[in-house]
């Protein structure tokens, strides 16, 4: 009987390396194991046994089942003997047809350079197999992994049993960060995974992808628009290119910093709040020149905060709205913006609503309790909107023009909110101008599909 070490022995002089053979011995008489277990079997890593039993399949002398997560077997060791023979001779073959087409043409051969990190790409077809094979990845994950999931990502990956696979790595460690499209019917999926799991919402985030310890990620390139479905035409792409993962990330980094945390995303779903930071554009240039500006228009009175109040001028928190467009902020700009938010909050509150007609008389309701006067509209959505007894301006005529820029804000948010419009509110009849009333006209930009 031919001991363990000399069986492995022959096996490297077949061609294989150490490891191969060892993997072949462990797998004999046994059933069929996962990475991690043969893994422990030869004393290697999670990963490594994942990568080698890749190449191994490959190579014809393991066999993968399509459990979750994905088993091997191997072949006998006489089998695997008989493998590698066929391989030499196949290699003898194709060396010797080279040889006979160099001789036959006389070929000039030139020296070239063998890459040996070159790229290792494999395609992956029907969702079983993708997220098994994402499955042991994770298994194997040592620092960090990347999950970009779209509209129906995270059912699919909650379908898959890969949760509890997440749960072990980061209960060694490992950090996760999902940058997913959250919406009214997922969100509750998002909430049962584990509160170290960092997640952003980026809206209209399309592309899936599994991305683990800047070595490998799974590209799925195709997947079944039904959300229910099985899956089978599904398909992937497993990449291994540090070149391409260091592009990847980089990219990956860029929407996050684009994407909403998780508890303002389910303030806005569940709650009809936005409570991400509102970004603002206070204008271009140097603010240091036009400051110097100010100065030089107001010689002898120097550098002092005389030159920001000046008599007769509506201010904003104590300073002159002229001199904050000369410094080139533009309150009005600022105030419209704020108004979008409100708006968008306003819609929000009565997501629930189905009929339009419902949403805009309880919406009349909302605009009056806060003050803003009597709402009409010539039609729905609309296109003139008509403000009778407003209050803003009469507080202080002299932001009139500055705070009616917060209700066109206001209608923009409210239509951007309810109907996906890129919508534009002007106002071209205001009570700060001496008239009754306010009337804003509303142009559409942009409509498109409003979905959910």
């Amino acid at each position: 009987m031919r001991t363990a070490d000399a069986i492995i022995e022959r096996l490297v002089e077949g061609g294989l390396e150490e490891k191969y053979a060892k993997i072949i011995l462990a797998l004999c008489g046994q059933p069929p194991l996962k990475a991690s277990e043969i893994g422990k079997l030869v004393s290697i890593s999670r990963m490594d046994a994942y990568n080698s039993l890749r190449k191994m399949k490959e190579m014809g002398i393991v066999m993968a089942t399509l459990d979750k997560p994905m088993r091997f077997t191997g072949l006998a060791v006489p089998d695997v003997f008989r493998q590698l023979i066929k391989k030499e001779e196949a290699s003898v073959r194709r060396l010797q047809q080279h040889l006979d087409e160099m001789n036959e043409d006389s070929l000039i051969i030139n020296e070239s350079i063998n890459n040996s990190d070159e790229p290792l790409f494999s395609v992956i077809k029907d969702r079983h197999s993708i997220y098994a094979t994402i499955e042991n990845l994770v298994q194997e994950s040592e620092n960090h992994v990347w999950m970009m999931l779209s509209k129906w990502g995270i059912l699919h990956m909650m379908r898959s049993g890969i949760v509890d696979s997440i749960n072990d790595s980061l209960e060694r460690g490992v950090r996760f960060k999902i940058l997913a499209d959250i919406g009214p019917k997922t969100i509750r999926f998002f909430e049962q995974l584990d509160s170290r799991i960092e997640i952003r919402h980026l809206e209209n985030q399309s592309q899936m992808g599994f991305y683990v310890d800047e070595e490998v990620g799974i590209q799925i390139v195709q997947s079944e628009s039904n959300p229910t479905g099985r899956g089978k035409e599904d398909t992937a792409l497993l990449i291994e290119s540090q070149d391409f993962m260091l592009a990847q990330l980089e990219l990956l980094k860029v929407q996050w910093n684009g994407g909403v945390d998780f508890v303002a995303t389910k303030a806005r779903i569940v709650d009809g709040l936005i409570t991400e930071p509102l970004k603002l554009n206070l204008g271009e240039g140097s603010f240091y020149k036009r400051l110097r500006g100010l100065i030089s228009e107001d010689s002898g009175i120097g550098f002092t905060n005389a030159i920001l109040r000046r008599p007769g001028e509506p201010l904003t928190l104590g300073i002159s709205a002229a001199s904050l467009g000369q410094l080139g902020v533009d309150m009005s700009e600022i105030l419209r913006t704020v108004g979008q938010r409100i708006g968008q909050e306003l819609a929000l509150e009565l997501r629930d609503e189905v009929t339009d007609e419902k949403f805009w008389k309880k919406l009349s309701i909302q605009w009056r309790n806060l003050g803003m006067g009597d709402l009409e509209i010539d039609s729905i959505p609309p296109s003139v909107v008509t403000v009778m007894d407003s209050k803003n301006c009469e507080r202080d005529p002299t932001l009139g023009s500055i705070l009616c820029h917060m209700d066109e804000g206001v209608l923009e948010g409210i239509l951007i909110e309810r109907y996906g419009f890129d919508a534009t509110a002007s106002e071209r009849l205001c009570t700060s101008k001496g008239q009754d009333h306010c009337l804003f006209e509303i142009a559409i930009n942009s409509p498109k599909a409003h979905t959910d």
